[in-house]
């Protein structure tokens, strides 16, 4: 099922520096290596549980694989040593990259958000010409962004509907969009984002592979609790994630006062890692809001609730926390934002709003009618089954992985955009780099 990860407390950089000196002469004959952003923190991040699946299925593939990442070890990240991957502290404007990549000699790149392609790019790409490259998105960077630029003009300057259209020609979109081009395929995880670039932006769809998250089963829903033995409204998500932070102030100012006025003996409990100071500052157990910070088992705790909450006005890819109310039968109220990407409208049980009257007034029913509740839950469940099981979408990518390594040389061929992009005028990233490196050493 919808896997939990141990934590690792010993996976420090003196461990990973014994390793990228010892592994290089074990390398296989099917490589593929992660550039990672950040070292994969399953038990903090839905980000981090999607990394392990794209891993774990690169794997099944039949490649041995290989992590790295510039960013700082974490006492809550994963063992990567028990799933039998490799690791690899590397750094940024390091030519000793160069020298170890190509010891390396990966056959799959995936680079983990669009800025690890502008960063590490290039120098696979020089020292390792022949290795397919993966660019996988998380969610569409540009358009999370669009979104939240919007609801900041909107509060800035107290707009009212009908709104305008979302500016999604910006600075992020052509890094992005660049980091598309120079790889040779794209990973989304959400249908919406595929539809958007192919209409907006004319990504072709041969270029564009679609992995949802993945469950292997359905839960046992005979381990559920029921209505009764559940009660208080729970939220969950990393506050270093700008829309979960968004989503937490907005609901404690908006929308929680008026639950709180019909439903005075029930609490709502934040759940999130990286609780910063201001977050904190929310905490108001006198009025029924309640910071808990980090989570270590989410679906535990998830299932003890009766109501899950995903109040998101900006985001976008899919959400982890709606499909960890699904799979714990924790009925999940959202927004239309929220709900993108995970399934239809019609699927959730309730009228999808982002008007925070009657996102109370829906969770002051659910929460008070069992009937209702347990129709909701089975919407979850339904929503499950129609999008997200690992059989469905596991051979296809696969698939898509093998087609790629096979026909390399005429996918690079009909990338004229990637091509035109690897031009030495159009390499900025690259040259920004190569200064740094060069100014370091000074």
């Amino acid at each position: 099922m919808y896997r939990v990860y141990p934590r690792d407390s010993v996976f420090v950089g003196e461990r990973l520096s014994q390793q990228m000196t010892s592994t290089s002469s074990s390398f296989s004959s099917k490589t593929a290596l992660l550039i990672a952003k950040n070292w994969p923190e399953p038990a903090s991040t839905a980000a981090g549980r999607r990394t392990l699946d794209v891993l774990d299925l690169c794997r099944e593939a039949g490649y041995q694989i290989h992590i790295a990442s510039p960013a700082e070890p974490s006492p809550f990240q994963q063992s990567l040593s028990e799933l039998g991957y490799q690791a690899h502290p590397i750094a940024v404007n390091d030519s000793n990259f160069d020298t170890w990549v190509a010891s390396l000699d990966p056959q799959l790149v995936i680079y983990d958000r669009f800025v690890m392609e502008e960063q590490f790019g290039w120098r696979v790409r020089q020292h390792c010409p022949n290795a397919a490259t993966l660019l996988d998105t998380s969610d569409f960077h540009t358009l999370r962004e669009a979104r939240q630029q919007a609801i900041h003009q909107r509060v800035r300057e107290n707009t009212q509907p009908p709104y305008p259209p979302l500016d999604l020609y910006t600075a992020t979109a052509e890094r992005e969009l660049a980091a598309m081009a120079r790889c040779d395929r794209v990973l989304m995880i959400s249908q919406v984002e595929i539809e958007l670039l192919q209409s907006v932006f004319a990504l072709p769809a041969e270029r564009l592979l679609y992995l949802p998250f993945l469950i292997s089963e359905l839960p046992d829903t005979s381990e559920w609790r029921g209505y009764e033995d559940r009660q208080h409204l729970m939220m969950i998500g990393g506050f270093k994630h700008a829309p979960n932070k968004d989503a937490a102030l907005w609901f404690k100012q908006t929308i929680w006062p008026l639950v709180r006025r019909q439903l005075p003996e029930v609490e709502c409990h934040v759940y999130g890692a990286y609780a910063d100071h201001t977050v904190q500052q929310w905490h108001a157990p006198k009025q029924g809001f309640v910071i808990k910070g980090r989570c270590d088992n989410a679906l535990k705790t998830l299932s003890t609730y009766r109501l899950n909450v995903a109040p998101l006005r900006f985001g976008a890819g899919q959400k982890g926390k709606i499909l960890e109310g699904w799979l714990t039968g924790t009925p999940t109220v959202t927004t239309p934002i929220g709900a993108e990407a995970m399934a239809t409208e019609d699927a959730f049980g309730y009228p999808l709003s982002d008007d925070p009257e009657r996102i109370a007034d829906t969770l002051v029913q659910l929460y008070r009618n069992a009937d209702n509740w347990k129709s909701v839950q089975s919407c979850g469940l339904q929503a499950l089954e129609n999008g997200f099981l690992r059989d469905d979408h596991a051979p296809r990518f696969i698939e898509a992985l093998h087609h790629l390594q096979n026909n390399l040389t005429g996918i690079r061929h009909r990338n004229l955009w990637g091509r035109i992009l690897w031009q030495s005028q159009h390499r900025a990233t690259e040259y920004m780099s190569r200064w740094i490196e060069a100014k370091n050493r000074i």
